[in-house]
């Protein structure tokens, strides 16, 4: 409470946090689809490339009616915190990051530009109104259908996966006791 204005500034904050961990789900499905064909899905949502870029779209418009200041704020606020990613990946060796790094541009070049998109956007939501109301929302849905394809295209598949993969193959080898 110390850094914030009141309980209705911290809310605010931690709102505007959470659209922001909504970005990366719909992200995240479609690169793990392109990324890992061959995974058993036992659950399968029809029409999930048309769903997935609309979702995606819906948390950056929420994200920008958040309205500037608290926009870049909260991406001040997400860059502060570099550091402490910072120290993890350097106590794990780096083992990988530059290949998360990668895969992760995308959102780094995303929350700068809806930081700038919200402060050149209308007044309505805060911006200094360089971007007419109307406009502003399709040049953020524009932007973001270009930030959803980038972040898609840029997941890979990781070790984890073959790892899971590995150990279902071990699963399926009968057992000792079965032979």
């Amino acid at each position: 409470m110390f850094f914030f204005r009141g309980w209705s500034s911290l809310a605010a904050v931690i709102s505007v946090a959470t659209v922001i961990s909504y970005l990366t789900g719909p992200i995240s499905l479609m690169a793990l689809k392109r990324a890992a064909t061959d995974l058993e899905r036992p659950l399968t949502v029809p029409f999930m490339k048309v769903i997935a870029p609309f979702a995606f779209v819906c948390a950056s418009m929420i994200l920008y009616w958040a309205k500037w200041p608290l926009t870049g704020e909260i991406i001040l606020l997400m860059i502060v915190a570099l550091p402490v990613y910072f120290y993890f990946q350097g106590k794990a060796g780096w083992a990988g990051w530059g290949r998360d790094l990668k895969a992760a541009w995308w959102l780094c070049a995303y929350l700068p530009t809806m930081a700038v998109l919200s402060l050149i956007g209308s007044k309505q939501f805060g911006g200094h109104d360089v971007i007419p109301y109307g406009w502003d929302m399709l040049v953020v849905a524009i932007f973001s259908l270009g930030f959803y394809y980038w972040g898609v295209n840029s997941g890979y598949r990781s070790q984890y996966l073959d790892e899971r993969e590995k150990l279902a193959e071990l699963e399926a080898l009968p057992s000792v006791s079965e032979a």
